[in-house]
């Protein structure tokens, strides 16, 4: 059994220039736990991200680019010599693969609430890593890039 102490989707506390003003992205990663290759089922975390913008941005785009050890259709985390694979989602079924618009498809962020002169935005990503792969012990990560397109 090994320990994914927690896959990094980078962008905490960015500040995006959009049209209409500026937005503050955040987001939290998602933490998988152990994952035990003997299991023969996926392990799957959840995480968010999460915009506050001014009140006049409306549905913007958010885009996950492919990490730092694969791609989009393939996403890795690593541990030294050792990769693991993953894949990030829109949907709590884990079908729609969360990507850039190119490969994969992007999150319209719609609505939202307005609070404290802000219009706030959140969205879940689901992660998967399939079951059965036989890699060493350690921790694993990665870390991706979120672009919001306005």
């Amino acid at each position: 059994m090994m320990r994914i102490e927690r896959l990094f989707v980078g962008a905490a506390a960015l500040l995006a220039a959009s049209p209409a003003g500026a937005c503050t992205i955040s987001a939290t990663g998602v933490p998988f736990g152990a994952y035990d290759p003997t299991i023969p089922s996926n392990d799957d975390g959840t995480g968010t991200v999460s915009l506050a913008c001014s009140p006049s941005v409306s549905a913007p785009v958010v885009a996950l680019e492919a990490g730092g050890s694969g791609t989009i259709a393939a996403r890795r985390m690593q541990n030294g010599i050792y990769l693991l694979n993953y894949n990030l989602f829109t949907d709590t079924n884990r079908l729609i693969l969360w990507g850039n618009g190119v490969v994969g498809a992007t999150v319209t962020l719609s609505g939202g609430t307005v609070t404290s002169g802000q219009r706030r935005f959140s969205r879940t990503i689901y992660g998967r890593i399939p079951a059965g792969q036989n890699v060493g012990a350690g921790t694993y990560n990665d870390t991706l890039v979120v672009t919001v397109i306005f």
